[in-house]
């Protein structure tokens, strides 16, 4: 396949781009971004839920842009009820990353009815990043580091 047909058919039109050599292989890594407590949960649907969550649920994240408090504030739904935000100051990556488009996937990681509510409910948040990894070929070839090793010992 030539280079301008391949092109195309990976949405990159005419354009003379290149791929990186040594790049061929990609994994999805989810990386852990945030691991803390929900704000303001006693504002919002956690009285009424409480008995139902569990850790491990799934939770959804949704910006909330026209906050007046805060411009990075970021909701923390169950099943479509908000249950609260993101703490203030740990929600800005988080908010950069949902605005960039960087899938976040959400779960419960404590529920503790006997804490006090700002230490009641916590979640854990991972986003998905791409991780290139090398070639085959690049795992099987000598590397330079091995040859001039053994060109500095020769010598």
């Amino acid at each position: 396949m030539r280079q301008s047909k391949t092109n195309r058919t990976l949405g990159f039109g005419n354009t003379q781009m290149e791929l990186p050599k040594g790049l061929a292989r990609v994994k999805h890594e989810p990386v852990r971004v945030y691991n803390g407590f929900i704000q303001g949960i006693m504002q919002y649907g956690f009285t009424d839920l409480k008995d139902y969550l569990e850790t491990g649920d799934v939770l959804t994240l949704q910006r909330d842009v026209d906050n007046d408090y805060d411009s990075y504030a970021v909701g923390v739904y169950w099943k479509g009820v908000q249950l609260g935000y993101l703490g203030a100051g740990h929600n800005v990556v988080i908010a950069n990353l949902l605005d960039s488009g960087v899938g976040i996937h959400a779960y419960i990681s404590k529920v503790d009815l006997e804490a006090a509510p700002q230490h009641t409910l916590a979640v854990v948040l991972f986003a998905d990043f791409v991780v290139a990894l090398p070639t085959l070929a690049a795992k099987f070839s000598p590397s330079q580091t091995s040859s001039q090793s053994v060109r500095y010992q020769s010598a």
